[in-house]
């Protein structure tokens, strides 16, 4: 591994001198010795774990991935294109205007093609053997465990990179993790082996669907990924997972147009966790329930799912075992409630409960706290309160141009048509920010 381990360091190296910094200015930051900084970039000695990693990639402004050379480790592996870095690292005064002809969102539509998804599906379907469908990896055997411990960190790391990394990044370090799994034959590995390689194929799948739906827009592939997702978890027995792949299939239903639809594949994911999930699932399968009744203007059964989804958050928790996406904690509850009160027209009552969430939620989670801006701003409309409205639009907005979440910009561009005809400074600034924003998502190709 001591080429992985130079080509890291001289990643590590080139973007810290990328930002005019000492060995020093960069030790401090990460809380290592400036000798142990030196070391790491001359290759000398091996990154400590996938968390340091992450930290590194933080202060440099670079992809975790990058950082880690999986392009290198990994052949057949997606990574993140430069120009996609260079759009999500980049302030926005100072992004590309034109989109590059090989941005990551037009490498996705080319590569990650339903078709090629089918090959996967065929690879794992039924645990028989099917050579032919999986990536080609040199003849070997059994994979070792550290292998795929080490895959299933990396991919802990992507799930909680979805607080705060774009879909057109973390769309294709999912799939190719996905085909990364697939070379790895885990039909053919022990059970033990072939069962944690499944989960993690599950969970990126599960990944992939929610950026596709939510922020891509592309229901058609994120239903494949669903459908990939939802039955290697019921191949390998997993509580856990059919509810995240349930739960994922309620807001695609739900926003898609079939409310009731959502719904009952939120009652389905809530009976999938009780089966033997984490508590953690269990309450965040209960908010998405109590979501999904608000969407139906089912106000008693918002207010019994979001109690079963407190209670189970204020006992003890099994977190080693929790398989979601990014995180869900009681910040994460004040901001369903609010949403769901919102949602029922009880726009007075809504807003102490995301000005809490938006109070509680971490500043790196920039997902989250983007669509708490907008459920806010949609309670201060409702409630009559334009400017405060507008003043929550712009914050959505700002975060918008960072994640990418076409969901949020669309709940925009609905606030704004609700306020326009007040014809204040307020609503004439957040026309014009709505206007930048949709030229920026359109020049880096993540929104229609």
């Amino acid at each position: 591994m001591a080429g992985i381990d130079s080509t890291i360091g001289g990643r590590i190296e080139k973007g810290r001198r990328r930002k005019g910094w000492h060995q020093r200015d960069l030790a401090e930051r990460i809380g290592r010795s400036e000798s142990w900084v030196s070391q790491v970039e001359r290759g000398v000695i091996a990154l400590d774990s996938v968390g340091l990693a992450e930290r590194i990639a933080q202060v440099l402004g670079l992809a975790v991935d990058y950082v880690l050379a999986f392009d290198v480790r990994y052949a057949g592996a997606a990574v993140i294109a430069q120009s996609s870095r260079s759009h999500l690292l980049s302030p926005p005064s100072r992004r590309a205007t034109a989109p590059d002809p090989e941005s990551s969102e037009i490498v996705r539509r080319r590569t990650f093609t339903l078709g090629s998804l089918a090959g996967l599906t065929g690879a794992v379907a039924g645990l028989s053997p099917d050579a032919q469908a999986q990536v080609s990896r040199p003849a070997g055997g059994a994979v070792d465990q550290a292998t795929v411990d080490e895959l299933r960190s990396i991919g802990a790391s992507y799930r909680r990179s979805y607080k705060s990394f774009p879909a057109s990044t973390l769309v294709p370090v999912a799939h190719g993790q996905l085909q990364l799994v697939t070379s790895l034959k885990p039909k053919t590995q022990p059970p033990r082996l072939r069962n944690s390689l499944l989960a993690h194929m599950v969970e990126m799948a599960s990944l992939a669907a929610v950026l596709l739906s939510l922020d891509l827009g592309d229901q058609e592939q994120a239903d494949a990924y669903m459908d990939l997702g939802f039955r290697i978890a019921k191949e390998i027995g997993s509580a856990e997972l059919s509810a995240l792949i349930l739960a994922g299939r309620a807001f695609g239903t739900s926003y898609g147009g079939d409310p009731e639809g959502g719904l009952d594949y939120a009652l389905a994911a809530v009976e999938a966790a009780k089966r033997g999930a984490s508590v953690r699932m269990r309450a965040w399968t209960n908010a998405v329930a109590s979501e999904m009744y608000s969407s139906t203007g089912d106000e008693y059964g918002f207010r019994s799912s979001m109690e079963a989804s407190r209670t189970l958050l204020s006992g003890s928790m099994d977190d080693e075992r929790w398989g979601g996406i990014a995180w869900f904690d009681l910040s994460k509850a004040d901001a369903y409630e609010g949403s769901d009160l919102a949602r029922l027209g009880r726009f007075d009552e809504a807003l102490p409960s995301l000005d809490q969430a938006l109070n509680r939620l971490s500043p790196e989670m920039l997902r989250h706290r983007c669509t708490a801006f907008i459920s806010r701003a949609e309670a201060h409309a409702g409630a009559g309160h334009v400017e405060q409205a507008c003043e929550d639009g712009h914050a959505a907005l700002d975060l918008v141009e960072q994640v990418q979440h076409r969901g949020t910009l669309r709940r925009v561009t609905d606030l704004h048509r609700t306020l326009r005809d007040n014809k204040t400074a307020g609503t004439r600034s957040l026309s014009e920010h709505l206007i930048d924003t949709r030229t920026l998502l359109k020049a880096i190709g993540s929104a229609a």
